[in-house]
């Protein structure tokens, strides 16, 4: 009886504290994860095992063991940056939210990132959290803050992105594409991603699943159109 008491208290005050774990809004604005650009959601932090960024239409799993780094930051290039390649206009709160890029390791071990748009209020009480989750530091750049503004107009403008534009496309149209079994959307669908190899899945009610690898080069836009009567019916096109 006692340790059954014991248990009872110990599940008890585990149910309390995930629940007690702040969820704050984010927008994804880009990146090489499997979720779509502009998408609105809230980061979960409550396991132990896996940072989750819940959208409506899916959830994005991250096991912490992969995040190599997180950095805040506020530089007024990457934002520009960012909107003119995603069209990205400024959604947390009154003011401009601050980007949060988390840099994980891929299924192959390869470098890849994700970009999201959070106000800094709202996500300071999940920072301690991601950081024991992870034992990495948040790194803060070109804050604004008083501190640190003299430093802010001597930054170089960010090099150009490494991120490259894939277009998805199939006969018929509307069918769910999936990237390492996150979905990405419905065709026809184009996101932004990293160099690399990327498996496609695609799926459609009533035909058979579509599933083939791409390559991803750097600085080469991709157009993939998927015939989803055949197993193997794609043409990869560089634009």
């Amino acid at each position: 009886m006692k340790y059954a008491s014991l248990l009872f208290s110990l599940m008890l005050f585990s149910t309390l504290l995930q629940a007690s774990v702040p969820n704050p809004h984010a927008t994804y604005l880009s990146g090489s994860a499997a979720i779509p650009n502009g998408a609105d959601g809230s980061i979960n932090v409550a396991d132990v095992k896996e940072f989750r960024f819940n959208y409506e239409g899916g959830t994005f799993n991250l096991p912490f063991d992969r995040i190599t780094s997180m950095e805040i930051t506020d530089k007024a290039g990457v934002k520009a940056h960012l909107s003119a390649l995603v069209s990205w206009v400024p959604k947390v709160g009154k003011k401009s939210g601050q980007l949060l890029i988390i840099r994980f390791k891929g299924d192959d071990g390869a470098g890849e990132a994700a970009i999201f748009e959070v106000s800094r209020p709202e996500f300071q009480p999940v920072e301690p959290i991601l950081e024991a989750r992870t034992g990495k530091q948040v790194r803060y750049t070109a804050v604004d803050q008083p501190d640190n503004a003299a430093a802010k107009a001597d930054q170089p403008a960010p090099s150009a992105s490494p991120l490259v534009p894939v277009t998805i496309t199939s006969a018929p149209a509307g069918a769910m594409v999936s990237f390492w079994g996150q979905p990405a959307g419905k065709t026809p669908v184009t996101t932004k991603l990293m160099p690399g190899t990327y498996t496609v899945q695609i799926n459609a009610d009533g035909l058979p699943t579509w599933k083939q690898d791409i390559v991803v080069e750097p600085g080469k836009p991709l157009t993939v159109s998927a015939d989803l009567s055949k197993s193997d019916g794609a043409t990869v096109a560089v634009r």
